[in-house]
C-alpha cells in the first residue's frame, strides 16, 4: 500500500546542476564511498517510502518506521532485515495517541509520539503502553513543537524532566509578511517543563541578516551531539553553532561548491509554479545529520534543477533529482561533498548507523527498486 502522492508532497512542502563550483582556497577531496546494500522486509501495509525512520543501537542494531496507514511504529532488525515487532497505538481513547506524524526514541522505555500540527504529545514503550500524555500552550508568537522525521530533522532534545523542541514563528500568515528584523527576534527552540508543562523560549534565534536581501523559506534542521548545537537553514550557505543551548551563535562558512553562490529569494506575486520551483528546484539546504561514530556531520544541499511546467516541479516533491552530501568535521570543517546524480536514491529516507550513512535505493526511477523492501546503499567515509 502507498502513500498518495498528494499527502507526501503537502508534508514536503508545508514542511543537471546550473552552476560552476565557487573558488576556495583549499579544495576538500575526501568522498564517501559504496561499501555495500541492504534491505529491510516490509508487508503490504508499509510504503517504501518511509514517514520517518530512526537508527536505535541497543544490544543490537534497529531502525524504527513510523507507518502512517496503520498509526504504528515498526522495530526492524538492520543486519537480517527482519521486523521484531510491529507497536499499534490507538487513535482515540485511554490509550490514544492521535494521528501520528513523528517519533523519537530516547530510550526502549521512552518513546515520545508527536502527532498531527498540535502542541500534545504521548511518552510510550515498546509494549505500545501510553505511559503519560503532555499537553502544553505554544510560546507566544511561535507554533507548538515540529518535530519530523524526514523533513528539516531536528530530534527533540530530552534530559532529565525537560525536552527541548524545534519552533518556528507564528506572527504571520505567510512568508512575504515577515520582516528581516521581525525574524530575527524570533526563536529556534523551547524548553518544555514535563512536570509543571510550563515553556521557555530559549535565547538562540534566526540569523540577523537572514532576510535582509528578500524573503526565504524559514526552514531549518538541528542536531545536537558531543556538546555542540548545529544548525543548518534553507536559505544560508552558513552553519550557526553553540556551546549550549542557550548561548549566543556563532557561524561558520559551510557553503556547497554545486549550490549558486547567490541563493534564490522566495518569488513575490506570480504563478504559483514559481513558488513551487523555489522550493523544490532551486539552490538550498536541507537535512543535517551526525555521524557519532565517525564524528562528522552530514549536511544535504540541492543544486538548482531547469524545470519548466508543473509536472516537472510536481514530481520533484518526492523524487527531488541530483544532491550532494557534505561531510564536516567535529570543528565544521569542510572535510568534502559527494554528488549523486538523481533517479537513484531518496535523500529524505536517510540515516546513520554504524557501518555509515544508509541511503533510501527506492527512488520511483531506480529500475533495481523493490516495492517489497526497503532498500538502502550505506556509504562510508574513506
Amino acid at each position: 500500500m502507498k502513500y498518495p502522492l498528494t499527502i507526501i508532497s503537502f508534508i514536503l512542502l508545508f514542511l543537471g546542476f546550473s552552476c560552476k563550483p565557487n573558488n576556495r582556497e583549499e579544495i576538500a577531496e575526501i568522498q564517501l564511498k559504496s561499501i555495500g546494500q541492504t534491505s529491510l522486509m516490509i508487508d503490504e501495509t508499509t510504503p517504501d517510502f518511509s514517514m520517518g525512520l530512526q537508527y536505535f543501537e541497543s544490544g543490537q542494531e534497529m531502525v524504527f518506521n513510523i507507518n502512517w496507514t496503520t498509526n504504528s511504529l515498526q522495530m526492524y532488525d538492520l543486519e537480517n532485515g527482519e521486523l521484531i515487532k510491529n507497536i499499534q497505538f490507538e487513535r482515540e481513547g485511554d490509550q490514544g495517541v492521535g494521528e501520528l506524524m513523528a517519533f523519537h526514541v530516547h530510550t526502549m522505555d521512552s518513546i515520545f509520539l508527536f502527532p498531527f500540527g498540535t502542541s500534545y504529545f504521548s511518552l510510550a514503550d515498546t509494549s505500545g503502553k501510553v505511559k503519560k500524555r503532555f499537553g502544553y500552550e505554544a510560546p507566544e508568537n511561535h507554533t507548538p513543537g515540529f518535530v519530523h522525521n524526514i523533513s528539516y530533522i531536528s530530534p527533540p532534545i530530552v534530559k532529565g524532566n525537560e525536552i527541548i523542541l524545534k519552533t518556528r514563528p507564528a506572527i504571520v500568515s505567510n512568508y512575504n509578511e515577515m520582516s528581516n528584523e521581525m525574524l530575527a527576534k524570533s526563536h529556534l527552540t523551547f524548553r518544555l517543563d514535563l512536570d509543571s508543562l510550563k515553556t521557555t523560549l530559549l535565547p538562540q534565534f534566526y540569523p540577523a541578516d537572514y532576510l535582509e536581501k528578500g524573503t526565504k523559506r524559514f526552514d531549518f534542521s538541528m542536531v545536537k551531539e558531543d556538546g555542540k548545537l548545529v544548525y543548518s537553514f534553507f536559505g544560508d550557505h552558513n552553519l550557526y553553532w553553540a556551546e549550549n543551548l542557550e548561548g549566543p551563535l556563532k557561524s561558520i562558512d559551510g557553503r556547497s561548491t554545486f549550490l549558486n553562490e547567490a541563493l534564490p529569494l522566495f518569488p513575490k506575486g506570480g504563478p504559483a509554479l514559481e513558488s513551487q520551483k523555489y522550493s523544490f528546484a532551486s539552490s538550498r539546504y536541507e537535512n543535517l545529520l551526525y555521524d557519532r561514530y565517525q564524528e562528522v556531520y552530514y549536511r544535504f544541499a540541492y543544486p538548482d534543477l531547469e524545470v519548466e511546467t508543473e509536472g516537472e516541479v510536481r514530481a520533484l516533491r518526492n523524487n527531488p533529482g541530483p544532491f550532494v552530501v557534505m561531510v564536516f568535521d567535529k570543528e565544521l570543517k569542510l572535510l568534502g561533498e559527494t554528488y549523486f546524480e538523481g533517479g537513484k536514491y531518496l535523500p529524505m529516507n536517510a540515516f546513520v548507523g554504524k557501518k555509515g550513512l544508509y541511503l533510501s535505493t527506492n527512488n520511483p526511477d531506480n529500475p533495481k527498486n523493490q516495492e517489497d523492501k526497503m532498500g538502502f546503499e550505506v556509504y562510508f567515509l574513506l
